[in-house]
């Protein structure tokens, strides 16, 4: 089975820097841990996407058209269809007394957030702090082995694949999906209701229905609250105080340790 352009697929994948052999990310805990990069954080299992949607590197988009469900792929990426050039411009001089005034003290390799992006510190030297805002892997040559687990063709399923892409911190399985004609109906669980990234979830999954998704011109997201009700014989507490409760916070400056 050929793969095309707005396919739904699931892919398993490993990504190496092509100088170096340096493992930077995979969805396979073996590999992860094979490699040293394991995060008990992080959730290795195969990846949901949709081919040409933008979910994946643009090189790696790319070679998926044409591919086939079971194939095993080796694909290099060049620094156009990977991270980017390296952009000289990007590299800031700061001056030491900016970061003291934040209480951060930057030794090189130090993650920073400055202007809503992440740099690396370079040096210290001379009162002055060398900051690369450039993508870590960029202008790097990448390479990955990619294979098409498999394709998803049912208006269900692809929708949970879409919700498991953009809500990667809840169960897919608890999502609640009623489609009814042109609408689609979405019970979100408990766990997405209070993440701020939420709202991006739900745009993000909105767009793809409509762009990817077939008969789908309606998406309501729905919230189900329900009242807590106490188990019996259980009292009430009072709840422990909260320090700084009530109290003013000052604007963070910038720049920031990540």
């Amino acid at each position: 089975m050929v793969l095309a352009k707005g396919d739904f697929v699931r892919i398993n994948y490993t990504g190496r820097i092509k100088e170096t052999g340096e493992v930077f990310d995979t969805t396979s805990e073996e590999v992860a841990k094979k490699e040293g990069i394991y995060d008990p954080q992080i959730t290795f299992k195969p990846q949901p996407i949709v081919i040409g949607a933008g979910h994946v590197l643009p090189g790696l988009d790319k070679a998926l058209v044409g591919a086939e469900v079971g194939e095993e792929k080796h694909i290099t990426v060049p620094p156009e269809e990977g991270y980017g050039i390296r952009d000289p411009s990007k590299v800031k001089v700061i001056p030491l007394r900016e970061f003291k005034k934040q209480g951060i003290k930057p030794v090189p390799g130090m993650r920073i957030e400055m202007d809503d992006a992440i740099g690396r510190v370079q040096s210290v030297s001379g009162g002055r702090v060398r900051v690369d805002m450039n993508h870590g892997l960029a202008g790097k040559v990448l390479e990955y082995d990619v294979t098409v687990l498999e394709k998803t063709n049912k208006t269900e399923e692809k929708i949970r694949q879409l919700l498991e892409l953009h809500f990667p911190y809840a169960d897919p399985h608890e999502h609640e999906i009623k489609i009814k004609g042109d609408t689609v109906e979405i019970t979100l669980p408990d766990t997405v209701k209070l993440n701020p990234a939420a709202g991006v979830g739900k745009f993000s999954t909105s767009r793809d229905i409509f762009t990817f998704v077939e008969g789908i011109d309606r998406v309501d997201f729905r919230e189900v609250h329900r009242r807590l009700v106490p188990s019996k014989g259980s009292k009430p507490k009072k709840a422990p105080s909260r320090k700084g409760a009530g109290k003013k916070t000052g604007t963070r400056k910038k720049p920031k340790e990540a």
